[in-house]
């Protein structure tokens, strides 16, 4: 089974960047894409979260390698907007607030 880092390079390809380009784009360094690439770290939660958010990219995909590699952006951000109205609305509740 491929690693992560091979799925990180595939989408890499796919969105046709060098390690400089998307090492800018991200806001890390070409190092960091490097050891990503080569299995030597993993992604942290604020990278994956601008691959999903930036670029549409499956985050279960860069994961586990399942499902499609992109997913529609409209869908995305229609999820996120879900999931903070959910979690600010459990906040709300467990303060007392309506």
């Amino acid at each position: 089974m491929e690693h992560i880092g091979i799925r990180f390079k595939n989408i890499r390809k796919l969105l046709k960047k060098s390690q400089d380009e998307l090492a800018v784009e991200l806001g890390i360094t070409k190092q960091a894409i490097s050891n990503i690439e080569n299995a030597k770290s993993m992604p942290g939660l604020s990278l994956l979260s601008k691959l999903l958010i930036d670029y549409g990219i499956n985050l279960n995909y860069v994961i586990s390698g399942v499902g499609d590699i992109f997913i529609e952006k409209e869908k995305t951000y229609k999820t996120l907007r879900t999931s903070l109205i959910e979690e600010v609305e459990r906040l709300l509740d467990s303060r007392g607030i309506k």
